[in-house]
């Protein structure tokens, strides 16, 4: 076998090439390239090493220019607070109030002139001058000569300022730079004409330098300077002709200016220097940027110019690259040499395997796995040449094997035949079962094959469907005019699906609503010239669901009336059409008379089948135009548009007629049905509709106070406009309040009488007003009820009240309980029980020291709900005591049927009980009941020692009143520590 693998690598030298060629070893062409990339490398990283630290150091010095401009804006800033300061206590200066509002020249000059000395040495003051409120220069000090430039200027910004009112700050360039305030002079309110004062801007920017260490200079253009002839001959002033600018400052003057001249020679664009530059100058670098500087009042905007030496930095950098050229340099020749000596032997060892190759060909695998054996020793580590020997052997076995593996691929395609065909009918039966219609279209928008449920559905057979043209199926509809487009475009390849909705028209005349998904057929085949396939969900239930949800968006379910969101729409479009058609209309606002005893005797079934025949009742009375709706409860509101107030006065009649003609029996019960209904008149009582809704409310209120049954006109010539606008005026306040948080707490304490200690306290809200009025609850709380805004006060209170208390017991050494009133409203609120349950786990507080009080008014408009509201809050850990106990028939009921922990006695039966009999008899035996139900008893309005001592005979539990202690402020009496 030796002679034969010899011979193979000369065969492939000789008869491998038809032509002369130039050999180069594989080894050279890997050592020539890698030196080449090697040093590509080495290029590359220097250049990105260097300019990431360009990028960086121009970052850091970004960073540092805008550290800059912050630093000199913070310097001006305080230059500018400074000047302030001193202009406001000018007037406080002995003298100077009294020779301000003289308005006398020589009287201010003779004044202030025993100061200026002070402000010049003191406060570093350049300028100073006096102005009356006509802007009539009265008195002037400083260290300038006359220029009309400055004067012009400085006296129209003193004009502007007696003007407006209101300061200016400015600055001025003319021999040097100065920092100008003018400020309104006010002396007891009265405004007498205006002061400026000037400082220099020398001060500032030493303290730049200072703070920096970069040298700060002022560019002003040559425009601004020459039009006032402010830069003569002054030695101040240094110009740059290239630039076109005078430098008013410059810090180092003598070097930064020679630096700046040569800039300027080889910049003579100063856009390139407010990008910034770098120069070169002694063989020393420099950094040069502009940075604008605001204020300055000349016709070219007045520019600073940082100069920084960066020559440190730029060694630093130049060092660092050479450093990387070397080492990188020295690292590529010896890598290049390590190189060269490791290829040359795995490369020769796959040489020889490629000699052996060509004994594949001729299907020698024995003789090549043996010849490849032969000459080959197993290695520790193994390379690339190792795998190309394994790959080698592993190929020779694998094409002896090639024959039993195309075998095994031909029965492996007789299989998936199989399996295809099994698939294929598998979806048949699935189109045939699935719920919804499947078919398929050709290139002219024929239908060609449909599944069964598109037959049943339909109710037209397959054959029937075949070559009927798809849009033949779907009803005509104005929304689907271009849906043959669409479907031509999917059928020419520009679309890929198409999603829409249509009615199906049937066999049997009937209609289907559908949701179309149509999809372009990827596939194309000559048995089968489909193109498209169009699924379809039959959605005519959910059609009509929605339908009847959107119906109920507008209408009340139990009346069919419209609700209160759609009223408020319709009577807004109305209320516009009157305005602009000057057409007068009417609203009528009522709510049924007892309704609420109707619900309580009969049930709510019987409250329902009233309504229902209220808004029949309503229904068969108005007009076609008219808009009746049902506003929630048993309120209810007609629109009468294009109607007259007589006209509306009549209808509002017949209602009541009809009303009174109807009753309504059941369950062996009779119950009549009136109403008392507020009209009023658009849009002489109200242009939007909230107000015309508050003056029928109101207008129905009225008509309740003149007996029930009736009707009210709304008028401006009775309370009813008066009551408009107190209720405006207390829903702006309490919005106020509400937004600001204006309400206080004030606490009163609750005196146990057993051991004649404070444990407990009332919570009473009061709010203040902007001027610092403090209004108690009863000047604000019936305009909330009618404004809806109770329920925002609620939550207000709760979380303020359960937050004081959670501070209170965490700074007190003893257990201190609150007791919080809810309004009437509350129990009807059903975000009052989340609001509370949340501000209990806020605050982190035993739910046992608080206390709700409630009335039996409030218990009265709602019991059921009051009930389940205590039962809930019960539940929490939280207690309840009924108040004003004693003044209605009923509360002894309520005793019986509430949850309640306490009762309070009402003041009206406390305040006399040491002189009245009566009282004393009416307390004992409220107490005597309160005590037979185990609820603990506390008695307000106790104002004197005599009435105490008769509660603590009658064993009464807790005592409250001006003579236990009068409501203080919270924080007084618990003041918060954290503060």
């Amino acid at each position: 076998m030796k002679p034969a693998v010899s011979e193979e690598p000369v065969d492939l030298k000789n008869t491998g090439h038809k032509f002369s060629r130039i050999f180069v070893g594989l080894s050279w062409k890997i050592s020539l390239l890698s030196s080449l990339i090697l040093l590509l490398v080495v290029t590359a990283f220097s250049m990105i090493n260097y300019n990431s630290l360009i990028d960086s150091i121009d970052q850091q010095r970004e960073t540092q220019y805008q550290r800059y401009a912050r630093e000199i804006e913070s310097l001006i800033g305080r230059n500018s607070e400074n000047l302030h300061g001193l202009v406001r206590i000018i007037p406080y200066l002995k003298g100077m109030k009294t020779s301000l509002q003289a308005d006398d020249s020589q009287e201010i000059l003779t004044t202030f002139e025993r100061y200026w000395t002070l402000f010049q040495i003191q406060s570093d003051i350049e300028d100073i001058r006096f102005y009356n409120s006509s802007g009539s220069l009265l008195a002037q000090w400083g260290n300038f000569d006359a220029n009309a430039y400055r004067d012009n200027l400085i006296l129209e910004h003193v004009r502007e300022v007696n003007a407006r009112e209101q300061p200016a700050t400015l600055m001025i360039c003319v021999e040097s730079c100065t920092q100008y305030i003018i400020e309104p002079l006010l002396i007891n309110g009265i405004r007498t004409g205006a002061v400026v004062i000037g400082s220099s801007l020398v001060d500032v920017f030493l303290n730049f330098k200072r703070a920096s260490g970069s040298d700060i200079g002022l560019f002003v253009g040559y425009a601004a300077n020459d039009s006032h002839s402010i830069l003569s001959d002054n030695a101040a002033f240094m110009g740059i002709p290239e630039w076109n600018v005078s430098i008013t400052a410059l810090t180092n003057s003598v070097k930064n200016l020679t630096i700046l001249s040569r800039a300027a020679k080889s910049y003579p664009n100063l856009a390139k220097i407010e990008q910034g530059i770098q120069y070169e100058w002694n063989n020393r670098h420099y950094q040069i940027k502009l940075l604008p500087l605001h204020g300055i009042r000349i016709p070219d905007q007045g520019q600073l110019v940082i100069i920084t030496e960066v020559t440190d930095t730029v060694q630093a950098i130049q060092n660092s690259i050479w450093r990387i050229v070397v080492i990188g340099l020295i690292g590529m020749v010896f890598s290049e040499i390590i190189l060269f000596s490791m290829i040359s032997r795995p490369l020769s060892r796959l040489k020889y395997i490629v000699s052996l190759l060509p004994l594949l060909a001729g299907r020698g695998f024995s003789n090549f796995r043996s010849a490849l054996s032969s000459r080959w020793r197993k290695r520790r580590l193994s390379d690339e040449i190792d795998l190309l020997h394994d790959a080698s052997l592993a190929l020779s076995h694998k094409l002896e094997k090639l024959e039993e593996k195309v075998a095994y691929r031909t029965r492996m395609l007789v299989q998936q035949r199989d399996e295809l065909s099994k698939e294929k009918d598998f979806i048949e039966n699935l189109l045939d079962t699935a719920q919804v219609i499947v078919l398929t279209q050709d290139a002219s928008g024929k239908i060609i094959m449909t599944n069964t449920y598109g037959e049943i559905l339909t109710r037209y057979s397959e054959e029937e469907l075949q070559g009927k043209h798809f849009m033949e199926l779907l009803a005509p509809d104005g929304e689907q005019y271009n849906l043959d487009v669409y479907l031509l475009e999917i059928r020419q390849g520009n679309r890929d699906q198409l999603r829409h909705e249509a009615i199906v028209l049937c066999k049997d005349d009937s209609k289907r609503n559908v949701a179309w998904l149509h999809s372009r057929l990827t596939w194309q085949s000559k048995d089968d010239p489909s193109v498209i396939l169009s699924v379809g969900l039959d959605i005519t239930e959910y059609k009509r669901v929605e339908g009847h949800l959107a119906w109920l968006a507008d209408h009340d379910p139990l009346t069919n009336l419209y609700n209160r969101r759609r009223f408020s729409e319709e009577l807004e479009q109305i209320l516009s059409w009157a305005e602009r058609y000057q057409h007068p209309g009417a609203l009528l606002f009522f709510d049924l008379d007892r309704f609420k005893f109707v619900n309580d005797t009969s049930g709510h079934q019987a409250g329902d089948a009233m309504l229902k025949m209220v808004a029949d009742m309503l229904s068969r009375t108005v007009r076609t135009a008219d808009i009746a709706a049902r506003l929630g409860g048993d309120e209810f509101a007609v629109i009468l548009p294009e109607i007259t107030p007589e006209a509306a006065i009549e209808v509002a009649k017949k209602i009541l007629a009809r009303l009174n003609e109807t009753q309504l029996s059941l369950n062996g019960r009779t119950h009549s049905i009136s109403a008392s209904i507020g009209i009023a008149v658009f849009p002489e009582h109200g242009n939007n509709v909230h107000d015309l809704l508050a003056a029928a409310d109101l207008a129905m209120y009225q008509a309740k106070e003149t007996g029930r049954g009736t009707w009210h006109l709304f008028s401006s010539n009775d309370q009813s406009r008066e009551r408009v606008r107190t209720l405006v005026y207390w829903k702006e306040k309490i919005e106020y309040a509400n937004a600001h948080d204006r309400y206080l707490l004030y606490l009163q304490p609750i005196q146990t009488l057993r051991d004649g200690i404070t444990h407990h306290y009332e919570v009473l809200l009061r709010m203040q007003d902007e001027d610092g009025t403090i209004h108690s609850p009863g000047a604000f709380i019936r305009a909330a009820e009618h404004t809806g805004l109770i329920h925002k006060i609620d939550h207000l209170v709760l979380h303020k009240a359960i937050a004081l208390a959670a501070r209170i017991n965490q700074a007190e050494n003893r257990r201190i309980g609150l007791s919080i009133n809810l309004s009437a409203h509350a129990f009807n609120d059903p975000e009052l029980l989340p609001t509370i349950s949340q501000a209990l786990s806020v605050n982190q507080i035993d739910p046992g020291l608080l206390m709700f009080e409630i009335t039996e008014t409030a218990a009265l408009d709602n019991l059921p709900g009051t009930r389940g509201l205590l039962y809930d809050l019960k539940q929490l850990g939280c207690g309840f005591v009924l108040d004003d106990f004693g003044v209605g028939f009923s509360s002894f009921y309520y005793l019986r049927e509430l949850p309640v922990d306490a009762v309070k006695i009402d003041g009206s039966f406390i305040r006399n009980l040491a002189s009245n009999p009566d009282d004393q008899i009416l307390v004992s035996a409220l107490c005597s009941v309160a005590k037979g139900f185990g609820k603990k008893i506390t008695a307000e309005f106790v104002e004197n020692k005599e009435v105490l001592s008769i509660l603590d005979k009658l064993e009464v539990d807790f005592a409250q009143g001006y003579y236990i202690g009068m409501p203080t402020l919270a924080e007084k009496l618990f003041p918060d520590t954290n503060d």
